[in-house]
């Protein structure tokens, strides 16, 4: 399992194998798991970074994880 596939499945665990599948079929998916490790990465590096920088990250870090919810809640990708 690559780094980003973990995290954004940590990050979602009841969805864990939705992540999985999405990730497997889904080239933007992907991206955006990549993305979101970058973003959880950079926010660990901020330290002592201003609190603009670490408020700026944050919210990237929240707006990846709301449209990854949007690819798992699509049809066609249920769990059953």
């Amino acid at each position: 399992m690559t780094t980003c596939l973990q995290l954004v499945s940590e990050q979602f665990p009841s969805l864990r194998d939705r992540v999985a599948r999405r990730f497997e079929r889904d080239e933007t998916f992907r991206e955006l798991c990549h993305d979101y490790e970058s973003c959880v990465a950079a926010l660990a590096r901020l330290g002592e970074a201003s609190p603009e920088m670490k408020r700026e990250y944050a919210a990237l870090k929240l707006r990846l994880e709301a449209e990854m919810l949007g690819y798992l809640r699509e049809p066609g990708n249920s769990v059953h």
